[in-house]
């Protein structure tokens, strides 16, 4: 899923995903439509592989993104985006042995492309 309120940046990441191989993607404008598909879900037991996100989503609805991940076990792995705070290349903000909530600075293809690669999704 990629949750992203600006159309272009939300096509754009869309676009490096469809170029990196991943095609089944669900577009989420807001963090109110967030937690209906993980809080409010018809289908509680609905698995997400991947969730990529703009910080500043979060940051706005003044949630903790590591409790927020901890709390969704339907997402398998969480990549942030965030201009201010990521870095260059991902780092791990938290991970399981089978989950990773990870930061970085722009969802570029080529920071996304190493995730990906990374991560088992």
């Amino acid at each position: 899923m990629i949750v992203e309120e600006q159309p272009a940046l939300q096509s754009r990441i869309a676009r490096v995903c469809h170029e990196l191989g991943y095609r089944n993607l669900t577009p989420i404008r807001s963090f109110r439509e967030l937690l209906a598909l993980t809080h409010y879900a018809h289908d509680p037991f609905e698995q997400y592989d991947l969730m990529i996100i703009n910080g500043e989503l979060i940051a706005a609805a003044g949630i903790d993104p590591v409790r927020f991940f901890q709390g969704n076990p339907q997402i398998r792995h969480g990549v942030i985006h965030d201009a201010r705070r990521g870095q260059l290349r991902a780092e791990a903000i938290f991970a399981t042995g089978r989950r990773q909530l990870l930061m970085l600075r722009t969802p570029d293809r080529q920071s996304l492309g190493a995730v990906l690669k990374h991560l088992d999704v």
